[in-house]
């Protein structure tokens, strides 16, 4: 995926779309695993980032990163992790890749700032290994991702490509490639995130 993005729309049928949806809303439990927990972060692109804007947001972590392994395979630590497992197939089934292996897996949960202007969060990678980025939309919202053009931290970045958070649609890109969002104005932005190799 070399400097690739590629966007499909309804990756999952609609069914399936909805009931992520209402999972991940509060809307349906699952009576196996219970309801889906949320968890309050100081900042929704990394606590971590010296230049970090503290934009608040909730987060759920599905399979945690291994950064003190050999192969940095991620540890799954969240029952709901199974929910996502077609997600995942079926954006590799299209780019034909016929293994895969989960570095990191995350939902975030951004809340409407009711502001007059958009506000971009800090532009970041996930990882610094090689892998690239899965990017689903639960629902429909204001708060684009913006994907740029850069490989490394950069005081101007450009914008290769922005992708309207869309439910049901998933974007796939080169996880070197710098990327964040434009903070919602008017709706919940919900996404579900993993980095794979």
């Amino acid at each position: 995926m070399d400097n690739q993005i590629i966007v499909f729309d309804d990756i999952i049928n609609v069914e399936y779309q909805e009931k992520i949806k209402n999972i991940l809303l509060g809307d349906e439990v699952l009576s196996d695993i219970g309801e889906f927990p949320w968890y309050i972060t100081k900042d929704v692109t990394n606590d971590n980032l010296d230049n970090s804007q503290q934009r608040p947001g909730f987060f759920h972590a599905l399979v945690k990163y291994n950064e003190n392994g050999d192969n940095h395979l991620g540890n799954v630590s969240s029952l709901f992790h199974e929910l996502f497992l077609q997600l995942i197939e079926n954006s590799c089934e299209k780019l034909n890749i016929k293994e895969v292996d989960v570095y990191q897996g995350r939902s975030f949960l951004q809340l409407p700032l009711f502001s007059k202007k958009p506000s971009v969060d800090t532009p970041h990678t996930d990882l610094f290994e090689k892998h690239f980025v899965m990017l689903y939309y639960v629902m429909d919202s204001d708060g684009d991702t913006i994907i740029y053009n850069e490989t490394e931290k950069s005081d101007n970045y450009t914008i290769k490509q922005k992708v309207t958070p869309k439910q049901g649609r998933v974007v796939l890109f080169d996880g070197s490639l710098y990327h964040t969002a434009e903070q919602p104005i008017n709706n919940l932005r919900c996404i579900i995130n993993y980095d794979l190799v």
